[in-house]
Formats: C-alpha cells, sequence, structure tokens
C-alpha cells in the first residue's frame, strides 16, 4: 500500500521542506501541487525537474502531479501538453487534472473530453496515467457523469482520482463508504480528507482522518473489498492548532493501522 502527502497541505514551506515532512511522517510519496512556491507551471520543464530532484532528495519520490489542468484558464492543448511534459520532469507516473465546465455554461463536455484526450495522448509516452479529481460541479461529480466522461475520453491511461464529494449534506455522511465501493473501481488514485460539523449547513473541510464527520475506517475498508491497491493521498489535514508535523503522522498512522488491519 503506498501512502503519500499532498504539498498543498504545507504551502507554508518550500516545496523541499515539504517533502522532508512527507519522509519524517514515514509517508511513500509527494503530490506535488502545481501551486507557488512549490511549482508554477509558467516555469517550465527545467524548473519541473530540479524540483523532482529537490523532493527525491528530501527522502521521497513524487508520487503525482496535482496541476490545475481543466481550472483557471489552462484548457489548451498546449496547456495539456505543458502538463504532461511537467509530469515526466517530475518522474511521476499520475498526472492530476480537472473536469470543469466550460464557462460558458452550456454542460457541454466535448471540449473537456477533447483537453483530457488530449492530455493523455501527450503523457502515455512516458507511461502516465492522468487522473480526474472528482468535485462538485464538475463532469466528475457523480456516478453517472463520471462514467459518462470516462467513456467518452476513451483512453487506457484515464481514471477517476477519487474522492469523496465536497460539500456533502449532513446526513450523506453515512453514504459514503457505499460511495465508494460503487466508484473505486473506475480511480488509480484516491485523495483522503476528512469534514467538520456544520450545523445544518453542508460539511466544511477540516476534520482529522480519525475524528472527522466521515467513518473512514469503512470508507477504507470499502475500498480495499471493492479491489482497490492504488496510492491513497493524505490531502487536506485537521484545521486544528497542532503542527502540521503531529496533524499528519496522526492520520498517516490511523489510516496505516486500518489498511494493515485489512489486509
Amino acid at each position: 500500500m503506498t501512502l503519500g502527502f499532498c504539498s498543498y497541505s504545507a504551502l507554508d514551506r518550500p516545496l523541499a521542506a515539504a517533502a522532508r515532512l512527507a519522509a519524517a511522517a514515514g509517508l511513500d510519496g509527494l503530490e506535488v501541487t502545481a501551486h507557488p512556491p512549490h511549482l508554477d507551471p509558467a516555469d517550465g520543464v527545467a524548473a519541473a525537474r530540479a524540483a523532482g530532484r529537490a523532493v527525491r532528495a528530501a527522502g521521497v519520490p513524487v508520487l503525482a502531479y496535482g496541476s490545475y489542468l481543466g481550472r483557471f484558464g489552462q484548457v489548451t492543448q498546449a496547456d495539456a501538453e505543458r502538463a504532461a511534459a511537467i509530469a515526466a520532469a517530475l518522474e511521476t507516473r499520475l498526472l492530476r487534472v480537472w473536469a470543469e465546465p466550460t464557462p460558458d455554461g452550456s454542460g457541454d463536455a466535448a471540449a473537456t473530453v477533447a483537453l483530457l484526450r488530449c492530455a493523455c495522448d501527450a503523457a502515455a509516452a512516458d507511461g502516465i496515467t492522468v487522473v480526474v479529481e472528482r468535485h462538485l460541479g464538475s463532469f466528475a461529480d457523480t456516478p453517472a457523469r463520471i462514467a459518462r466522461l470516462l467513456d467518452a475520453v476513451d483512453r487506457a491511461n484515464c481514471a477517476l482520482n477519487y474522492q469523496v464529494l465536497d460539500f456533502l449534506p449532513a446526513d450523506a455522511a453515512a453514504a459514503q463508504a457505499a460511495d465508494t465501493a460503487a466508484l473505486v473501481g473506475a480511480a488509480r488514485y484516491f485523495h483522503l480528507k476528512n469534514y467538520q460539523a456544520n450545523g445544518d449547513g453542508p460539511l466544511m473541510p477540516g476534520g482529522s482522518l480519525e475524528h472527522g464527520v466521515l467513518d473512514y475506517r469503512a470508507i477504507l475498508a470499502a475500498a480495499h473489498a471493492t479491489g482497490y491497491r492504488g496510492p491513497f493521498t493524505i490531502e487536506f489535514l485537521a484545521a486544528d492548532a497542532r503542527p502540521v508535523e503531529e496533524k499528519l503522522a496522526a492520520d498517516a498512522a490511523f489510516v496505516r493501522a486500518v489498511l494493515d488491519g485489512l489486509a
């Protein structure tokens, strides 16, 4: 079982320090986020190659490249080819992307499908899988839309980046193990994050994996029972006053204990 850490949760420090944080917690890799100060895609392939070397020198491999392809205006063929080249320069085999609707609000997925096909084709020669992150309001949110999107892209190196859907109503928490079981077969990457209660409103980020609203024992058991054996990455940490090091170590120990018990 591969367990990683997303550098987005350590943007308060340089990328190499985020990698050292992952290594100190006994993790197996770092997802490098396309967000300064960690990596700016505009800096190009040479900067990405240096970033990958810095992560490995700190003691862990680059598990994934967390790009924003498909978001923030990064929607052209050149953007897709650049994202694939950066993933290759980082020496990772997972390129995380988005499946956002076009700004015109038409609901037509054709442009998104074309962008994902371009990314997959550009990444294929380097053995890179393009994983589409699940988000509310995207073409990768509900099971039906995820299935339609992956079928339309029709590339062997395109898969889902599974995560529990954001902004869930509180009464949906108990259904998330079943959601995992239904969708994880389409996934080759799995983000871990938990939520806090928000009164009668939607669940909010900031719960620890062990003690948040979602039952991650049940979610991880569902993933295991369904046959998922890909990487897990801790994406967001608890929103409390503990040091990042302590929060990450606690989450990592909890996940490893649960998965070891399922082996």
